[in-house]
């Protein structure tokens, strides 16, 4: 299941490559972006916004992979995950249908009450779109980057080493010309990981064994109807592939027009294949559309497509047939046994293609070993996290929002069970967001080269990371790290994550995931930058609710986590706050380093006056300073009181490095201080105009940015 080829026989070396006599001389690139996927979109478009001169190397003639190949709705569970480019692209898709959506019913869908679908593909909100209109949006989408040059009908045929660095690919296009592209980064966004396992990047294919981290993976029949794992799971490791298929777009065609109908079935045609799909056109899209997905049974198939991932170009392009005439057959089906003529191919979807997509849909082929890897764990939150919430990663680049959704790998011919097929499981009810970290993009033992989409996974974890969504911001992250790494003169890999996550906030992107935390949130950037940083918690429904006051023990929790202070518990000073209360370490610890004087905790050992052998030589010790209020609100008199005496002094050196001189403040208006602190900070910008009232209460979210703008300044 492993592949590792540290010098595959295919890749060459740059010197060879140039001097190859190639048809095109050698071009030379900042960031070579190999795949115009949703994930090479997303990472060419981030490259070429920060200055960097990208080229950008696409199979076929449109962008954005399936989106533009037959995928025409938003697979994510929820609005409030979008973030980054793809959000861009559904605001893009909703603006572009305005016009329609007063006439076409398919934007009056209705709508729940709480404005929050299971699946979060309202074609009101953007979240259907055409195949062609995805194209014609991507483009514009790309086009003010000056510095991307898209090569069409073009593909890698190589890698490019330079030692161990990945430098560039070896291409063809469709006219047989060969070019060399080199860069300073090579990012890898096919589906397949071809330039990473060329370079030498060790891979998997096929299901990983059972185990506590991954207990649905393996040898698996899951019935979705009751979510229970079958009798005859063995959960043992294999190279099984889930299916693939060409997603065609189906047009309703209404009247007594017939030209659509299709004369003759494709070659190979056997209607048995088709006999228990129970797939019927329903119209997904804007005007009149069908999106045509159907497993098991249906446009289809499994088995043929285990070779696909290590196939060659010309393997995979007699595959690629074969998956045509089987969705053409099941088009003919449909029109022919089941009487639905009004089904066919629309005539202004892939008009050069025969109105078929250019591409099938390769769910999960190869995929890399990292530096980290998703597994079960990071996704299924019931396995080694808190709640509804998975454990946290401070590696975070993007994150997602969707099932752990696998597909057969083996054909269903027993009907006999209710199960879709070996492999198939869709865990609608374990669903809940999650992070993706740094690593899973930086390949083990090659320099130079990311992979944002054939990202280091295990099959299970895959089958929800594997969403066009979650893929174009993590090729955001890819061509922001690019750029990052190319202008501090580092490698990918040696470029701290900090510094990449503090970029990726400021283009709006989300590292962790709230509900009611909107990208456009004055105090957005700060929420995301200490809860991914510095181990800001929202609450165990994933609300953060920035705008409710903060309480005492939340700002506790929020300064000795963001300050880093020590855990230090010396007695139960509080009479209402029990080592039970859960803020009672951190409400301690702020006690012991002395931070809670601006809340009337005054210390009281002067009051014991000198030793006295009758008092002092015993050992009790009392809680004589009465009720905290952990709940009550803080004042921004009292936030304030606590920033300045940390600013005032060092609670807590460093471990290695020299130690910041103390600084005592002058007394000043509040409202000075606070502008002295939050000048220059992009986490704070919307606190300049606001007046500060010391008595009164400031909130979850005014907290966050005001320690957030301390928090760079220490």
């Amino acid at each position: 299941m492993r592949r590792l080829r540290l010098f595959s026989a295919l890749a060459i070396t740059l010197t060879a490559a140039l001097a190859a006599g190639q048809t095109g001389a050698g071009e030379t690139y900042d960031v070579v972006v190999v795949s115009g996927s949703s994930g090479g979109f997303g990472a060419a478009l981030a490259a070429g916004r920060m200055g960097m001169r990208v080229a950008l190397i696409e199979d076929t003639p449109v962008l954005g992979g399936m989106l533009s190949n037959g995928i025409s709705n938003i697979d994510t569970y929820s609005f409030e995950s979008l973030s980054g480019i793809f959000e861009e692209f559904r605001s893009r898709v909703k603006e572009h249908y305005g016009a329609l959506m007063a006439t076409d019913p398919i934007f009056r869908a209705p709508r729940l009450l709480d404005y929050k679908p299971r699946q979060s593909n309202v074609a009101a909100e953007g979240g259907r779109w055409e195949p062609h209109v995805a194209d014609q949006i991507l483009k514009e989408m790309i086009a003010p980057a000056p510095g991307v040059t898209i090569f069409y009908n073009t593909w890698a045929t190589d890698a490019v080493l330079q030692g161990n660095r990945a430098a560039g690919v070896m291409t063809m296009n469709k006219r047989g010309e060969r070019r060399v592209f080199t860069g300073k980064v090579i990012i890898d966004a096919t589906h397949e990981a071809d330039v990473a396992a060329w370079a030498g990047v060790p891979y998997r294919v096929g299901r990983e064994a059972r185990s506590p981290l991954e207990p649905h993976a393996g040898d698996i029949r899951f019935f979705n109807g009751t979510g229970e794992i079958m009798e005859g799971s063995t959960g043992r490791q294999d190279r099984a592939i889930v299916s693939y298929g060409l997603r065609l777009c189906i047009q309703h065609y209404g009247g007594e027009e017939t030209s659509h109908i299709l004369a003759s079935p494709p070659p190979g045609y056997d209607k048995s294949k088709y006999l228990h799909s129970s797939y019927s056109g329903e119209i997904t899209m804007p005007k009149s559309k069908a999106e045509m997905n159907a497993n098991p049974v249906g446009n289809e198939m499994q088995e043929i497509n285990w070779v696909w991932p290590e196939a060659s170009r010309a393997e995979r392009m007699e595959l690629y047939q074969r998956y045509k005439n089987h969705a053409l057959g099941f088009l003919y089906f449909l029109q022919h046994e089941r009487g639905l003529k009004h089904l066919g191919l629309p005539k202004d979807e892939f008009v050069d293609n025969g109105h078929v997509p250019y591409r099938i849909f390769v769910r999960e082929a190869r995929r890399i070993e990292g530096e980290a890897t998703i597994t079960e764990a990071d996704i299924n939150p019931f396995l080694t996290g808190r709640g509804l919430i998975p454990q946290l990663r401070k590696d975070s680049i993007s994150i997602g929002h969707y099932p752990l959704d696998s597909k057969p790998v083996h054909s269903k011919t027993d009907m006999s069970t209710p199960e879709k097929g070996n492999g198939d499981f869709f865990l609608a009810n374990v669903v809940t967001p999650f992070q993706v970290p740094y690593g899973a993009i930086v390949p083990l033992h090659v320099e130079g080269l990311l992979v944002p989409v054939a990202v280091s996974a295990t099959h299970v974890a895959f089958s929800a990371v594997r969403m066009d969504p979650t893929w174009m911001v993590m090729g955001q992250a890819a061509g922001v790290a690019a750029a990052l790494s190319i202008r501090e003169n580092v490698t990918p890999r040696q470029l701290p994550v900090e510094r990449l996550q503090r970029e990726l906030i400021r283009q709006k992107v989300r590292l962790l995931f709230y509900w009611d935390v909107s990208l456009d949130h004055p105090a957005f950037e700060a929420i995301q930058w200490l809860s991914v940083r510095k181990g800001l918690r929202g609450y165990p429904d994933r609300l953060f609710r920035p705008d409710q006051y903060l309480s005492r023990a939340e700002m506790s929790v929020l300064i000795a986590n963001v300050f880093g202070l020590w855990p230090s518990v010396s007695n139960f000073h509080f009479t209402d706050v029990p080592w039970s209360h859960w803020a009672f370490r951190e409400i301690e610890t702020l006690f012991d380093n002395r931070l809670l004087t601006p809340f009337g905790v005054r210390p009281r050992w002067p009051d014991a006056g000198g030793y006295d052998p009758v008092r002092n030589a015993g050992f009790r010790q009392g809680q004589n300073f009465g009720a905290f209020e952990p709940d009550r609100p803080v004042t921004w008199g009292e936030m304030i009181g606590v920033l300045r005496i940390l600013q005032s002094r060092q609670v807590h050196p460093p471990a290695a490095g020299p130690a910041r001189k103390a600084f005592t403040p002058p007394e000043i208006d509040p409202g000075e201080w606070v502008n002295g602190i939050i000048n220059d900070s992009r986490f704070a910008s919307s606190l300049r105009t606001k007046t500060i009232l010391p008595a009164e209460a400031l909130t979850r979210a005014e907290a966050c940015m005001l320690v957030a703008a301390m928090s760079e300044r220490r």
